[in-house]
C-alpha cells in the first residue's frame, strides 16, 4: 500500500487539535490538556502511583510530569507523598477537589471522542484505536 502523506502528519494534526479542543474546555478549571491527561489517568487506575509510573504510562518525559505534578499540586488537584517503602519515591494522590471535578473533566474528554462517534461506528472506532496501539507497540524501541 502506498501512502500519500506521512502517517505522522495525520496523527500530529489530530493530537494538536485534541490539545486545543481540550484546553479550551478545561480553561474554566484553570488546567491545561497536559494536566487534564494526568488527571484522566489518575481517575482511571492510578491514584497513589509513583511519578515514574505516571511518566511511563503517559509516555512523556520526566520534566513534563514534574511540571504537571507541581502545577496540579499548586492548584489543589493532587497531593504528593513520599512512599513508606522508599522515601525517594513520590506517590501521587487525587485531592477532594480533583474528585469533585472528575465527572466534568471526564465529560470534556468524552466530548472529543464523541466527535468521531457521530460519523464512525463504535466498532470501527475500536478497530482504529486498537490498530494505533498495535502500531505504537510495533515501533517502540526502534528509535534510541
Amino acid at each position: 500500500m502506498q501512502i500519500d502523506a506521512p502517517i505522522g502528519k495525520w496523527i500530529a494534526k489530530l493530537y494538536k487539535h485534541h490539545d486545543q479542543f481540550v484546553d479550551k474546555l478545561l480553561e474554566p478549571l484553570s488546567i491545561n490538556h497536559s494536566e487534564g491527561n494526568m488527571l484522566i489517568y489518575l481517575y482511571k487506575d492510578g491514584d497513589g502511583i509513583s511519578q515514574k509510573t505516571l511518566q511511563e504510562n503517559l509516555g512523556v518525559d520526566k520534566a513534563t510530569v514534574s511540571r504537571s505534578v507541581n502545577s496540579l499540586i499548586q492548584k489543589g488537584y493532587i497531593r504528593k507523598e513520599s512512599s513508606p517503602e522508599d522515601g525517594r519515591v513520590n506517590l501521587i494522590y487525587l485531592t477532594k477537589k480533583a474528585k469533585e471535578f472528575e465527572k466534568k473533566i471526564k465529560d470534556i474528554y468524552q466530548k472529543w471522542f464523541d466527535i468521531f462517534l457521530k460519523e464512525i461506528s463504535e466498532k470501527d472506532t475500536k478497530i482504529v484505536l486498537n490498530t494505533l496501539k498495535k502500531m505504537y507497540e510495533m515501533v517502540q524501541g526502534t528509535v534510541d
